[in-house]
């Protein structure tokens, strides 16, 4: 097992989880709601405002309202978007404002359970606002608003949890590299927001370039959203869900490494 890995499992790995957690669970009307509201606002104004101009989308040969198409894909942004987030921002306040990952070092925690507890607690944030987004969908599904088999709605935000591994890792790479809270829009607005527009999350992609092809590929945003919308509207798992642990296991593997790396150099300055 990559050595990087199996600090993972390790009981002061769970213990920078359950102190972000604690801290949480303090405050968790403020952290929760307005992340956790964000895609449901999304949900209404694309869906249903957009949707209406829209009209079917064809998907597999077959016609679906833009509601229904954009719903599962909704699901893989709010997966990737919110661990992302979450390794760049709160990681960075708790690294370099509160100076929090400096008192946990002086106990027998090491930084490289730091950042296993980070890309983890980032995870589970993102099941958290996927789990809310689940809920919708099954109650506009049962209003008639849009059309998905909701008895795969359960498994969504299971599937988003280990996915979200690799989308922290992502994120928590920049963390450690941006000098400063403001240039965090630099792998905002350059990196996150593209490569999610570019996942077939609000409208499909022409994969006829063979580059734009290579990249969604081994992106595992795209498998994400393809595979929730195969399970949501299709007949249950098909290939992109093969593809997605493939590409979310290496990316995984790249990231969590290199973040171990960053983050080092940039608190212990080695």
């Amino acid at each position: 097992m990559n050595p990087y890995l199996r600090d993972l499992v390790d009981w002061r790995t769970r213990a920078v989880f359950n102190r972000n957690a604690q801290v949480y669970l303090r405050n968790w009307r403020t952290a929760f709601l307005p992340p956790a509201l964000e895609p449901i606002v999304s949900l209404l104004a694309f869906g249903i405002g957009l949707g209406a101009y829209v009209g079917a989308m064809h998907w597999h040969g077959r016609s679906v309202d833009y509601i229904s198409y954009m719903a599962p894909g909704l699901v893989a942004q709010t997966v990737f978007a919110t661990p992302f987030f979450e390794a760049l921002y709160s990681s960075y306040v708790r690294m370099f404002y509160q100076k929090t990952w400096d008192g946990i070092l002086a106990t027998q925690v090491e930084l490289r359970h730091i950042v296993w507890g980070e890309i983890t607690w980032a995870s589970a944030r993102g099941v958290m606002n996927a789990g809310v987004v689940c809920v919708v969908l099954a109650i506009a599904n049962a209003l008639g608003v849009l059309h998905v088999h909701p008895g795969w709605l359960l498994a969504l935000p299971a599937i988003g949890f280990f996915v979200g591994w690799c989308f922290a890792a992502f994120g928590l790479c920049f963390t450690a590299i941006v000098p400063s809270i403001d240039h965090m829009n630099f792998p905002v607005f350059l990196v996150g927001v593209p490569l999610g527009l570019i996942s077939n999350t609000y409208f499909p992609i022409d994969t006829h370039n063979a580059g734009l092809t290579a990249v969604m590929q081994a992106n595992p945003i795209y498998h994400l959203a393809e595979s929730y919308r195969a399970l949501l509207l299709g007949d249950g798992p098909d290939r992109h869900l093969v593809w997605l642990g493939a590409t979310a296991v290496g990316w995984l593997l790249v990231f969590g490494t290199a973040a171990q790396g960053l983050v080092k150099r940039r608190v212990l300055g080695d």
